[in-house]
């Protein structure tokens, strides 16, 4: 068993964040390694062993969300619960207690305040773009003390539209709510980009924002949904460190 190392990390302050990808758990093909939801029929035992592997590395008792691409957040208090149902979104002031989001294509959002000390992360997809979960994960950021001017966002490992082609049907529906999101691509085919859509809904707010530009269709180190439709989930984690 290899230990996990995260795709992309970063820190400002007592802000902390990881974008944690397969590697370092125990789950066997197709789930391999780390995967960490346990919604998508991989082994129980071995999803509880590969949160308690991601727990002991980081150091952190880790709360988690049941996504449903919904609008709603929680601020969080303690790790208990240790899973949130249907909620898309965390937020929290508490030091030392990671929130997690789980993704495999959706965009994985963090937001941090390091003068305010709030961080908060969001599972944003192209239907969640659509409810307003970005919207609402910023207001709750904003509820917890976070300014605009000090708040930054990390946009995670997300699927490119080159790999995440619509219908007409879902093509329109975004071109409804969210328009530069649904876009033509350079060979007349319809696509939808979750990237550039909540990076405009994180614009509104005048908000910092880094996009790490990493597909998760094109990186085998990554499980995405679209590539492999078996497949586990990558999680995103932030933190407050004392």
């Amino acid at each position: 068993m290899s230990v996990p190392v995260p795709i992309s990390s970063g820190k400002t302050g007592k802000a902390n964040w990881s974008f944690f990808g397969r590697q370092g758990g125990v789950s066997k093909k197709p789930f391999d390694s780390l995967n960490v939801a346990d919604h998508v029929k991989d082994n129980q035992e071995n999803v509880l062993k590969n949160r308690e592997i991601l727990a002991e590395h980081l150091g952190l008792p880790l709360v988690y969300i049941q996504a449903t691409h919904s609008p709603n957040v929680v601020n969080v208090q303690s790790e208990f619960p240790e899973v949130h149902v249907d909620t898309d979104a965390l937020v929290t002031r508490e030091t030392n207690l990671g929130l997690v989001i789980m993704s495999a294509d959706c965009a994985p959002i963090v937001l941090v305040d390091p003068i305010a000390h709030v961080v908060g992360v969001v599972h944003a997809g192209w239907q969640g773009m659509l409810v307003g979960v970005v919207a609402n994960a910023v207001e709750g950021m904003f509820d917890l003390g976070a300014e605009p001017e000090n708040l930054k966002a990390i946009i995670g490992p997300t699927i490119s539209a080159q790999n995440f082609l619509a219908t007409q049907e879902r093509f329109d529906e975004v071109k409804d709510i969210e328009p530069v999101a649904a876009v033509k691509l350079a060979n007349g085919q319809l696509a939808v980009d979750i990237r550039k859509g909540v990076k405009h809904q994180l614009a509104q707010f005048q908000i910092k924002t880094t996009d790490l530009n990493i597909c998760t269709y094109d990186t085998p180190e990554l499980f995405s949904f679209r590539r492999d439709p078996e497949t586990g989930r990558n999680a995103t984690v932030v933190w407050l460190s004392q």
